[in-house]
């Protein structure tokens, strides 16, 4: 996953004709700019087409409330901690359909969203107090559920986040690292809303940068492949899994370049690293070499990249 601003879509060609798996969009175009981000768009989805590659997904964060891009073109949409508190589960199944409707027709196909973390009311870390549901998980689970839902029926990619949980971590991972508390705690609160999602059939978790006392060993969550494992055979995930940003605080803090971290994450178990398009040719190479070399199995690459095609659609012919 590829990311770059909304206005530098048109300098994306060579991602998309190089198969990059898809683009995570960041800014906020103007009220006026919904016609030129569509024809931005279907250029890069041409583009991939005339090489013959597969669709890359066109992603951004429209949560709700502090994080939704796009307000200018489609209008603004309460935060999820206020959707919980004024809404049912259903009415935010249909506003996110009529959201997803909206996103598509402007050519998005993935909303990173909806957060699945647990946070207090009174939680000012990354706006967890608003970007989260609530602080009860059962809570969060149904109402996650749902707004995934909405999407799913509007044909966008749902991405919950971010797992193993954030709304109780002690620092913003994009700024700097952050720790989470204890596994044990995590298994009676954070990871609930997620086992929802999984059990309702999400096709993408995105995996945070918390340190996790008796997960992760001292390594970011994103890079830890108890994370995986954890994800995998505790919660029997098998979508994709996505990192959050490898540009983070968190990353560069534990020591790893986004190149390094993108081997490390993938080593790990993840599915998709997410990096800035100024750093892709490195990473693509890191990557390269790491499956060359068998630092990264073939076998593992070709597992990955079979959830991503099944995940988009595409059918995988049986090896």
């Amino acid at each position: 996953m590829v990311i770059a601003e909304f206005t530098a879509a048109q300098t994306l060609a060579p991602e998309a004709e190089a198969g990059v798996g898809g683009f995570v969009f960041l800014g906020e175009p103007a009220a006026t700019g919904g016609p030129a981000l569509r024809t931005a768009l279907t250029e890069l989805d041409s583009d991939a087409a005339d090489a013959r590659q597969v669709e890359p997904w066109m992603s951004t964060d429209t949560e709700g409330g502090p994080v939704s891009r796009l307000a200018n073109v489609l209008g603004t949409i309460p935060s999820e901690r206020d959707m919980a508190a004024e809404w049912t589960p259903a009415q935010v199944e249909s506003a996110m359909e009529a959201r997803g409707d909206a996103l598509r027709d402007l050519g998005i196909t993935m909303d990173l969203a909806p957060v699945l973390d647990t946070a207090s009311p009174t939680d000012t870390v990354a706006d967890e107090s608003q970007r989260s549901f609530s602080e009860t998980p059962e809570v969060v689970a149904e109402y996650g559920s749902a707004y995934a839902a909405g999407l799913r029926d509007a044909g966008v990619i749902a991405v919950g986040k971010h797992f193993p949980g954030l709304g109780h971590a002690s620092a913003d991972t994009d700024t700097g690292p952050a720790t989470d508390p204890p596994l044990s705690e995590l298994r009676t609160d954070d990871l609930i809303p997620f086992m929802g999602a999984v059990a309702s059939g999400i096709p993408v978790v995105m995996v945070g940068h918390p340190i996790v006392p008796g997960l992760t060993g001292g390594l970011p969550a994103s890079l830890s492949p108890a994370t995986y494992a954890l994800l995998r055979t505790t919660l029997h995930f098998d979508g994709v899994a996505m990192t959050d940003s490898l540009s983070a605080g968190a990353i560069s803090g534990a020591g790893y370049s986004e190149a390094g971290a993108a081997v490390a994450a993938v080593r790990a178990g993840a599915d998709m690293p997410m990096i800035d398009a100024s750093t892709w040719q490195p990473v693509v190479d890191a990557l390269a070499r790491a499956i060359a070399d068998g630092a990264i199995p073939r076998t593992q690459a070709d597992e990955s990249v079979s959830r991503i095609l099944r995940a988009k659609s595409v059918r995988v012919c049986p090896t």
